[in-house]
């Protein structure tokens, strides 16, 4: 199973559909992402930090779980290589014009295949639009 950067942020922040996730999650024995989620979660986490969604304890606890999950609990992270990054490329060529994907969502998606980690997991329209064109196996959402 590859999670994308908001689905990891949904299991450490109370968030909708967080205890959908987290139970989707639970008990999982292979759990993968990308080395992105280091910098787009601690992104997410300071954005809802200054935006006065987090309090700055929240937001260090909730980082600290995210680290603990990829050292060691669980999570493997996937490096971003030149393979993914020329994979990326080229899956956001095989999607213009039908879903308007985003680098960074590209390279998770990439990722994705690369390391076969299926399902993908992610609660994102255009990435969901783009992995269906690539022919890649989605989780279910939520309700």
């Amino acid at each position: 199973m590859y999670l994308d950067s908001a689905i990891l942020v949904k299991l450490v922040v109370r968030e909708p559909d967080s205890e959908y996730y987290a139970d989707f999650v639970d008990g999982q024995s292979a759990v993968f992402s990308s080395e992105l989620t280091i910098v787009e979660c601690r992104s997410a986490l300071l954005r809802k930090q200054a935006q006065g969604q987090l309090a700055a304890r929240t937001c260090s606890g909730a980082w600290a779980r995210l680290q603990a999950l990829w050292s060691g609990g669980g999570l493997v992270l996937y490096p971003v290589s030149l393979a993914v990054l020329q994979e990326a490329g080229e899956t956001i060529q095989r999607c213009t014009g039908h879903a308007p994907l985003r680098t960074l969502d590209a390279i998770h998606i990439a990722t994705c295949l690369r390391s076969r980690a299926y399902p993908l997991v992610t609660n994102d329209g255009v990435m969901r639009a783009a992995a269906e064109i690539l022919g890649v196996p989605l989780s279910q959402m939520p309700d």
